[in-house]
């Protein structure tokens, strides 16, 4: 599993992509010159799912080169633009008419002569989209005043070390940030900075070989404040969350906390489900494990079923 330090995130949290930045002598203190899509009249075409970035509730636009951009082999059309965005329906029927597909409103429109309201959700005017993932070419934090964490929460599944050892690997090699530590047993490892493992190159190598999550993981043990504090105080700036759906939701809370306290903090998630329900991503870890203890249960359950007269295997999944 390869990736990129830049994360398809919702609107309660920073892109990751916002998050990684260089070396301080080529710190420039500018805006993004290029129209941004708060500015413009997207929205009239869009419906585009909007990225915090640091910048809406600290006020600084200080922002530096990617490091990627200052090598010689990284051709500039690696980087997403700042505007960059995919729409949720990809595939479309050509022939489709608009009165076949949009949703009815409840009220009438008298402009148009009482004929109902059409609007369109997943394509045509105001069709569903998302900022597009990927490194940005301007970066907002400085690579060696960076101290990184990673935690696991929730459920375990194959994949979740070999994302822990992507991001250490990326960070390190691409970006230069080096101090970067694993946060032990779930959220509940935030109230005890001390048990906390730092991660190197040496420490994560050979990660991706072993199952389960070198951190550990728990359920619960979200206290929104007191991580938030522990954050403060351990100077760390990059937050990283791996789980699904509860842990998504602590980490929208600390995101909502780190804004409502001004903090220079980014979090950026990495979503684990098994139900495969990520648009525009063809497979999350996790699905095809699911998937393969599924497919024994059925199996199992096929040949009971054919053992019998009108024989009836039920597998429940999920």
């Amino acid at each position: 599993m390869k990736f990129t330090v830049a994360l398809l995130s919702t609107s309660s949290f920073v892109a990751a992509s916002a998050f990684i930045l260089p070396d301080p002598r080529s710190r420039r203190q500018q805006r993004p010159t290029s129209v941004t899509l708060a500015e413009s009249k997207a929205a009239d075409l869009w419906n585009v799912e909007r990225v915090d970035h640091i910048s809406d509730w600290t006020g600084s636009f200080d922002t530096y080169p990617n490091p990627l951009s200052l090598k010689d082999n990284v051709p500039s059309s690696w980087f997403v633009g700042l505007n960059d965005a995919v729409v949720a329906k990809v595939q479309i029927d050509a022939l489709e008419r608009i009165e076949e597909n949009c949703l009815l409103s409840e009220e009438f429109d008298d402009i148009n002569g009482g004929e109902e309201d059409c609007e369109m959700v997943d394509r045509g005017l105001n069709a569903e989209a998302f900022i597009l993932a990927g490194p940005r070419a301007e970066i907002a934090f400085d690579p060696p005043k960076c101290k990184a964490v990673i935690v696991t929460c929730g459920g375990l599944c194959p994949g979740l070390n070999s994302v822990i050892r992507e991001v250490v690997m990326c960070m390190r090699r691409q970006y230069g940030v080096t101090e970067t530590y694993g946060v032990p047993a779930g959220y509940r490892g935030f109230l005890k900075p001390e048990t906390w493992r730092p991660l190197d190159e040496e420490a994560v190598k050979n990660l991706h070989q072993q199952g389960g999550s070198v951190l550990g993981s728990s359920r619960g043990g979200h206290d929104t404040k007191a991580i938030v504090d522990t954050l403060v105080e351990q100077g760390v700036n990059l937050l990283f969350v791996v789980g699904g759906d509860g842990t998504v939701r602590g980490a929208a809370k600390i995101a909502d906390e780190v804004k409502a306290r001004g903090l220079p903090i980014s979090v950026a998630v990495v979503p684990k489900t098994i139900d495969n329900d990520i648009p525009q991503i063809d497979r999350t870890f996790g699905f095809e494990s699911a998937v393969e203890a599924a497919r024994a249960a059925i199996n199992v359950a096929n040949v009971e079923a054919e053992g019998f007269p009108l024989g009836l295997g039920v597998v429940k999944v999920m």
